[in-house]
């Protein structure tokens, strides 16, 4: 009977023990509840991938929203991730919710938003770079990394190729009234389509100004402009 009631309260323990863990791997140092341990992060992959998941390497300090101290990410542009190193170099990954919607990279003012935007495989609630945001028009900038599977060589003639991580080019969204952000558009008429009501202004503007949609400094200027309409 001893015995029974000993193995009941140690497994008992174990429970607990274990539920304790989960809780305090959701903790961030600031016990705001913000980040959560992904032991992949903390564990160094051996296969040979070239290039890098990261448009920028090395973690940069930052302030998140939510969170009442400045803490060191960097954004994994492959797996649409904020990861976090803490003190003891440990990488954590920044939780997909309110209020840690906001990561303002110090001391660049660079901001990294939470946003829902609607992509031509579906709608994405995932991390934009804010380009600009006035008079409810928002323009968000999309980084991604692709990872390129290597292919066996087939003879000597067409040797083998590495995997690796390759960066797709860049995608504009704009967001209207803070709606789902919507793809920006690839010709001026689209551009027009998106404000009936202020196409011929935005006619004579395009006429006069010889922008790209593809450029971002026109991207730009063109919302700033619409920002005004």
């Amino acid at each position: 009977m001893k015995k029974l009631l000993l193995n009941t309260l140690l497994l008992s323990f174990m429970a607990f023990t274990g539920n304790a863990q989960r809780l305090l791997d959701t903790m961030d140092p600031t016990s705001s509840g913000a980040l959560f341990r992904n032991d992949v992060l903390n564990k160094k992959d051996m296969t040979k991938i070239e290039g890098s998941e990261y448009l920028v390497d090395e973690f940069r300090l930052a302030e998140v929203a939510g969170i009442p101290q400045q803490i060191m990410v960097r954004y994994n542009a492959m797996t649409d991730m904020i990861e976090v190193q803490n003190e003891k170099k440990e990488v954590f990954s920044l939780m997909k919710k309110e209020p840690f919607n906001t990561i303002t990279i110090i001391p660049f003012t660079d901001k990294i938003k939470l946003t829902n935007y609607k992509t031509k495989d579906g709608d994405v609630n995932g991390y934009l770079v804010l380009l600009h945001n006035n008079n409810e028009v928002a323009l968000y900038r999309r980084d991604k990394i692709n990872l390129q599977k290597g292919k066996e060589a087939i003879n000597s003639y067409s040797p083998a190729t590495s995997a690796r991580y390759v960066k797709a080019n860049d995608e504009y969204y704009l967001s209207l009234k803070n709606e789902t952000a919507v793809m920006m558009p690839k010709n001026k008429k689209e551009l027009q389509d998106l404000f009936p009501e202020k196409k011929e202004e935005i006619a004579v503007y395009l006429k006069k100004n010889n922008f790209s949609l593809k450029d971002e400094k026109s991207v730009i200027e063109i919302a700033k402009f619409l920002s005004n309409l």
